[in-house]
């Protein structure tokens, strides 16, 4: 597995309802109180998380087994297997496009056409994506899409919001 490690105050940004998958919502409740508990403890990244032991995470403030395992998941949700970074090579006509795709890569669901999009639509960088808001996002893509006639759809909102939340946690919170 190909994953970053963040800083635990990530968490904040990463467990919104707004932009994580509906099968996490039973952890948003509890966000506050496992980033507060880690802080006093030696748990500051999410590589330290992912080795406590289920009763650590009860501990920290989970009600139960099944939510602490559902809590290990979200940990590793956003870590992507070298396959999908193998087809770069392949599909990139500059080392400076596989260089920006290497980095836009690393969001969820992101793959040649939406790294392409992003790409053309002048968002090479985890940081340009971390720095944008959704409504710029959007309309640069539309902008993009009508100007050079592309064969894909505008990012729905969603999926932007959590490419900006995954972009913040990878740049401005990397552990790293």
């Amino acid at each position: 597995m190909v994953n970053i490690n963040y800083k635990i105050e990530a968490i904040d940004l990463l467990l919104q309802e707004d932009c994580i998958l509906s099968r996490m919502y039973p952890l948003i409740p509890y966000k506050h109180t496992l980033i507060g508990h880690f802080q006093t403890t030696d748990c500051q990244t999410k590589e330290d998380c992912l080795k406590l032991s289920d009763d650590a995470l009860l501990s920290a403030g989970l009600p139960d087994l099944d939510t602490a395992k559902l809590f290990k998941k979200f940990l590793v949700m956003y870590d992507i297997k070298p396959q999908k970074l193998k087809e770069i090579d392949a599909v990139c006509k500059t080392p400076e496009e596989a260089e920006s795709f290497r980095e836009l890569y690393h969001l969820p669901g992101v793959k040649r056409v939406r790294a392409e999009l992003y790409y053309r639509s002048g968002f090479r960088s985890l940081r340009e994506i971390a720095d944008a808001s959704p409504e710029d996002i959007i309309a640069r893509t539309a902008e993009t899409i009508k100007s050079q006639n592309l064969d894909c759809i505008v990012p729905l909102k969603k999926e932007v919001k959590t490419h900006i939340a995954v972009a913040k946690a990878f740049t401005y919170y990397r552990a790293d």
